[in-house]
């Protein structure tokens, strides 16, 4: 079974941002490296979701799928009386 290529890089951070990925290590008993992959891979996988959301807006605005004010506001109205 292939091994992922792996690559070191560097960032300068705040301390407190260290101390908080030391904090994290210990308390989860693993390594600093692992929580900063972990880190990054939950920041890019936010951030494609974030594009595909705004990709899929932009599509649905094209294709002229987009509502009025007053039916957002009727929905939200319709949201806030389902939550009571």
């Amino acid at each position: 079974m292939a091994t992922a290529q792996k690559q070191t890089i560097s960032a300068e951070v705040p301390r407190a941002l260290v101390r908080k990925v030391d904090a994290i290590a210990e308390e989860e008993e693993r390594s600093k490296s692992y929580i900063i992959r972990e880190a990054i891979d939950s920041y890019i996988h936010n951030h494609e979701r974030r594009r595909e959301a705004i990709q899929k807006g932009l599509a649905d605005g094209d294709a002229g799928k987009t509502y009025t004010i007053e039916e957002m506001m009727a929905f939200v109205k319709q949201l806030k009386a389902s939550a009571r």
